[in-house]
């Protein structure tokens, strides 16, 4: 399993990296309640930023290191290093569905329409339930 880029982060840095994925959380809701058609790309930049702070939030609780690689779906096997048997297929795929939509929403040239970012909002809404449980259960130890 190639990882890409890696850095090594203390445990007590993955509050920070929560709290963000949080606030993206937040955020890209607030656009999809404002409803505004224009803003089907910025939400779904923001979710998947969530998507990313979450990533790091759990590889850093987990492993104590994050990825840092340019290809940002690498961080889907750093996911998986980080927890091993604890990393469920079906979050797996769905977050590299996520990172994958990231160059295409943020770089690609396509307009994502309100259902479009809603759609990637949603996967991302139900990765982060499953990063907040891995992350209470990992607190409970």
């Amino acid at each position: 399993m190639n990882l890409g880029r890696m850095k090594n982060e203390e445990r007590s840095r993955a509050v920070n990296y929560r709290a963000i994925g949080r606030a993206l959380v937040e955020t890209a809701r607030a656009l999809d309640l404002i409803g505004e058609a224009k803003y089907g790309n910025g939400m779904a930049i923001i979710a998947v930023h969530a998507a990313i702070a979450y990533t790091d939030a759990l590889t850093v609780t987990y492993r104590e290191v994050k990825s840092t690689d340019g290809d940002h779906v690498r961080a889907a096997e750093v996911l998986v290093h980080a927890l091993g048997q604890r990393a469920e297929a079906l979050h797996v795929r769905r977050l590299k569905r996520v990172l994958a939509a990231k160059s295409e929403a943020s770089y690609g040239g396509s307009y994502y329409t309100l259902e479009e970012g809603r759609a990637l909002l949603l996967d991302v809404e139900k990765y982060v339930s499953w990063a907040e449980e891995m992350l209470e259960n990992h607190n409970r130890r």
